[in-house]
């Protein structure tokens, strides 16, 4: 459960419900959590090509092929020394350990959540593993939500929305896809889809991915070139892909 408060954060408190509106402060902090959101997904992705292109580089030369094999090993191996050595406590599962603290712990995360993943994750994928970066980049900002309502003392309803603001602000940042994590967020994390909780998955998105845009300028994580035009006689094949899509991810 979250602390007391110190009489400096009380007397914040005080002054804060004096003076705004808890909706101006939900969405103040959802700006600063999209602008925190953001830098981790940028840290994540910088750590995480920074190892792919050492391995890849003149440190492992021509014959780095013939380590293809053992190199998950060895991230995995790092990753553990890591976690019992560093960390010294248990690491969830990204979203999977996010819904759980949502459903049962009611958001309330721990510390670490902030920023184990970023420790663990670019070990992991750096060096091969069959995981992404979606999940971990999701963990820490859900941590990093949840940590900044419990240090103001929200209530379980704001730290709900702020987690999910977190969430929204991750995906949108590695994907440059403010609407995707928005509906990312209100759909994993069951959100109520209100006027109230729209601005701050807004705010939250639209800061995230201006911070990502700051540091990687147009440059996206998934690349496709889009030369086809769009084609009104084949809607019909658009919708059954997408029903297609749909019942696959079901």
């Amino acid at each position: 459960m979250p602390k007391k408060p110190d009489s400096r954060i009380a007397k914040f408190l005080i002054w804060r419900y004096k003076h705004t509106s808890k909706k101006q402060f939900i969405n103040i902090l959802s700006a600063v959590i999209g602008l925190l959101a953001g830098i981790a997904a940028v840290v994540l992705k910088n750590l995480t090509h920074l190892i792919q292109s050492l391995l890849d580089g003149k440190y492992i030369g021509s014959y780095h092929r013939l380590f293809y094999f053992i190199f998950p090993l060895i991230g995995f191996f790092f990753v553990i020394l890591i976690i019992k050595y560093v960390i010294k406590k248990q690491v969830g599962h990204g979203i999977p350990s996010t819904l759980f603290a949502i459903s049962k712990l009611k958001s309330i995360l721990p510390q670490h959540q902030m920023w184990a993943s970023i420790l663990t994750a670019p070990l992991t994928v750096g060096f091969g593993g069959s995981v992404g970066l979606e999940g971990p980049t999701v963990a820490t900002g859900a941590g990093i939500g949840s940590n900044i309502a419990q240090f103001f003392h929200l209530n379980q309803t704001s730290r709900n929305l702020l987690v999910g603001a977190a969430a929204a602000a991750a995906m949108s940042s590695i994907f440059k896809a403010p609407i995707a994590g928005i509906v990312f967020a209100v759909e994993i994390f069951s959100l109520d889809l209100t006027l109230f909780s729209m601005v701050p998955l807004l705010i939250a998105s639209i800061t995230a991915i201006l911070t990502s845009f700051f540091f990687f300028g147009e440059d996206v994580l998934l690349h496709f070139p889009a030369d086809a035009t769009f084609n009104v006689h084949n809607t019909i094949f658009y919708a059954l892909f997408g029903v297609g899509a749909a019942a696959v991810s079901i």
